[in-house]
């Protein structure tokens, strides 16, 4: 169980909404209970008492028939307000636990969450998340309150009967422990594969959504549709499994109730012959036998999917274990002297040891202010450049410096404020633009946002109201052209010495691509600007173009001084 003792102390800050609901719970189970015995008494008794007209009058209607309202009302009005506050403290923890995920995710940075696909990132902070709802609120909570009731039921009988008391002991350790315990042994395996199964099929249909266009036009549609259709089998089979266990398991209570009520009934009649008991007392301590299996049926269901519940917390346990491979120091070990400067030194980097190097002997020197057009083919290197800028990842050799300091000597959030990047693929977020904008800059006004919309032209696309236009989600109500300048409007937002932009005008007619450059070189001329790109349209604008090959600089220069050269890369570029 120690995959599942680091959430069990996330319950302390709830601890108060916890021990209310197990309190309810108590008072509930209670009022169930006495609502069963006292009926048992009561309907038996009055049968007894209207055997004759004198005992009919003497009989007491009254008290009872107020201890069996006052029982209904109790558990009424306690089953409410006991759902309300367990599923409220389970609600509050699952939300801690994702959050508290979420800070376990966020320092492992690119470089330590390659190994880990996206899909399964989302399954476990979904569905695994989800499976603890198991421990809090069938589990923890009602094995305690279990406890606490058998304790007094079995009090209570032995006042009336230390045989039958022994007895229902027994019936209640069968179906509260022993049945669970084969519940949870019998389940352990089916419930780990079912959270396995789980998240492959998460995986399956994400991507299968995700590449379905890819997927159409290379015609592997049907074999992903296959492959999806696979795994959902198989968690279809062990779906099928755990409730086949729980019908079975179920009866086995019902029988180890049904058996128990009878041999009371039994030992009951022998001492209603003895004088012992009377025979209301008998009725109502037999109705108290059966009530009681009511506070253990749930146990043996929580213990059977205890084992998915286990498998859930180990892969959560699983990331949060996992240490980053970049570490920032906590203070600055030396000032930004040079903002808006970065180099690169002789720097080889590759993502993994079997693959082939990314950047092999890369130098790069750029000056304050310097805009530089960023040229080469698929794999060259460039998006990696800003991936070694950022600091998501180091360098096996050479060095990386900004500001004229090592990179490494930065803190987070010094490092973070050097640099706004438009990265591959854009992320944006369902809400409006002013939402996704802020992202970039908490304190900027409708001013500064309408300025920035003005400068990507996007103010005039988006309605009378641009900041307010609901993008959807992963702005889905934008066009491809439009999330990317909403995301270079991002960037420009932020307000930072250097800019990298990975293919700002990617889907952009040839217009819009030379206005949008335009306007980002003419109105942020003192930032840094590299810009990615496939496109030579712009290229004259800028003050240096590096072409990429293989992890490597073959070629750099003004774009004048390039085109002057025939046989220059850039030339043969340009003439395509």
């Amino acid at each position: 169980m120690k995959e599942l003792r680091p959430f069990v102390g996330l319950m302390r800050p709830h601890l108060n909404w916890v021990l209310l609901g197990t309190l309810l719970g108590l008072v509930t189970l209670l009022a169930s209970i006495g609502l069963m015995t006292l009926s048992g008494w009561f309907i038996s008794a009055a049968a007894l008492a209207g055997i004759s007209a004198v005992t009919a009058q003497q009989f007491n209607y009254f008290t009872p028939g107020a201890g069996v309202r006052g029982f209904a009302i109790a558990r009424t009005v306690g089953r409410y307000f006991e759902r309300v506050t367990t599923h409220e403290a389970t609600f509050r923890l699952l939300a801690d636990l994702r959050s508290w995920f979420y800070r376990c995710l966020e320092p492992l940075g690119p470089a330590r969450l390659q190994q880990f696909r996206s899909a399964d990132l989302l399954s476990r902070l979904i569905a695994d998340v989800n499976a603890l709802d198991n421990l809090y609120l069938r589990v923890l909570a009602p094995s305690v309150l279990a406890l606490l009731v058998s304790a007094l039921v079995l009090g209570f009988l032995a006042l009336y009967s230390p045989g039958i008391a022994l007895l229902t002991a027994v019936g209640l350790l069968l179906a509260g422990v022993i049945t669970p315990l084969l519940a949870h042994l019998s389940a352990r395996h089916v419930g780990e594969q079912q959270v396995v199964a789980t998240a492959r099929l998460r995986q399956r249909l994400i991507g299968l959504v995700q590449g379905l266009a890819d997927l159409y036009i290379y015609g592997g549609v049907q074999r992903a549709i296959d492959a999806t259709a696979a795994e959902e089998a198989r968690l279809q089979k062990t779906q099928l499994r755990m409730t086949l266990l729980t019908g079975l398991m179920t009866a086995l209570i019902v029988f180890i109730g049904g058996t128990t009520g009878l041999l009371a009934l039994a030992m009951g009649v022998e001492r209603v012959y003895d004088g012992r008991l009377e025979p209301a007392q008998l009725a109502m301590v037999l109705f108290c036998v059966l009530a009681v299996f009511e506070v253990v049926a749930p146990l043996s269901l929580a213990y059977q999917y205890l084992g998915k519940t286990r498998r859930a917390a180990a892969r959560l346990q699983e990331v949060a274990a996992t240490a980053p491979l970049i570490h920032y120091p906590p203070a600055d070990e030396a000032p930004v002297s040079l903002p808006g400067s970065f180099s690169f030194d002789q720097v080889y980097f590759h993502y993994d040891r079997s693959s082939s190097a990314v950047l092999e002997k890369f130098s790069l020197q750029v000056s304050a202010g310097e805009k530089i057009l960023l040229l080469g083919h698929t794999g060259s290197g460039k998006s990696t450049l800003i991936s070694l800028l950022a600091r998501f990842h180091d360098p096996q050799q050479g060095h990386v410096l900004l500001g004229g300091q090592p990179v490494a000597c930065y803190s987070e959030s010094t490092l973070r404020a050097q640099m706004g990047v438009l990265s591959q693929p854009v992320q944006l977020f369902a809400g409006t633009v002013a939402d996704n904008l802020a992202l970039a800059n908490v304190s900027a006004d409708e001013a500064d946002m309408a300025s920035v919309l003005a400068a990507v032209r996007l103010d005039m696309e988006l309605g009378e109201e641009p900041l307010a236009y609901s993008i959807g989600e992963s702005g889905s109500r934008l066009s491809g052209g439009q999330r990317k300048r909403l995301a270079l409007a991002r960037a420009l937002l932020r307000d930072a010495p250097i800019l990298l932009l990975d293919e700002p005008t990617e889907g952009l007619d040839a217009a819009t691509e030379a206005a949008v450059v335009e306007n980002v070189l003419r109105l942020y001329p003192e930032r840094t600007l590299v810009m990615i790109s496939h496109h030579l349209q712009t290229a004259a604008l800028f003050d240096r173009v590096v072409i990429l090959d293989k992890g490597r600089v073959i070629e750099e220069g003004s774009p004048q001084a390039l085109a002057a050269i025939p046989d220059s890369r850039f030339s043969q570029l340009n003439a395509v």
